[in-house]
């Protein structure tokens, strides 16, 4: 049987740089963001009732256009709910069957929303990566390519720091180097006896 792990934090803070080296250890990690892409293919039904809800946002070869829809998301809680609702019920799916099926003694879900979606209750432990407001802004204006004003709507429009203290066995602070990230995951994987 598994040991499943959740990982989860916030835009910006590494939290694919930690799912990149725990995969690195030899754990089978379930990246919800990848499901995320998969399940709004061209033909699909999430796809279908996103384009049903939000005009304008598939492009005339029948794709999404992710970053037209993320501007409407990031800057309206109703919009992103609406969202939510629709994408969540094809991405837990996946993800339960990816965890059902899995024969890696270590499984990792990695998801940004694995608190909001109660995917912790698939997992024996939490992690939750975080890093100042400062750091996280840096990471995604040179990674996402956008403005200031944009990274920090999007750290805006998801949960503090608090919320994910509360609810996950292990932080992980991640305010340094890649290295730093690594030695402090190896102690959490020390705890977990692994």
């Amino acid at each position: 049987m598994s040991i499943i792990i959740g990982l989860t934090g916030g835009t910006g803070c590494g939290k694919s740089t930690a799912a990149a080296y725990l995969k690195s250890r030899g754990a089978h990690v379930i990246d919800a963001d990848q499901i995320a892409r998969r399940i709004v293919l061209p033909g699909t039904p999430a796809l279908f009732e996103i384009q049903k809800a939000f005009d304008g946002v598939v492009t005339e070869d029948g794709s999404l256009d992710r970053k037209k829809l993320g501007v409407l998301v990031f800057a309206d809680k109703t919009a992103r709910e609406t969202l939510n609702k629709i994408t969540h019920k094809y991405i837990l799916e996946e993800i339960e069957n990816c965890v059902n099926t899995s024969q890696s003694p270590l499984v990792v879900i990695d998801a940004p929303l694995l608190l909001e979606c109660n995917l912790d209750r698939l997992c024996n432990a939490s992690i939750a990566v975080l890093a100042n407001n400062e750091k996280r802004r840096e990471r995604i204006m040179t990674r996402d390519n956008l403005s200031e004003v944009l990274a920090i709507e999007r750290i805006g429009a998801q949960p503090d720091d608090a919320f994910y203290r509360e609810r996950c066995r292990f932080i992980v602070e991640n305010n340094e180097d890649a290295v730093a990230l690594e030695n402090k995951l190896d102690l959490v994987l020390k705890e977990l006896n692994l």
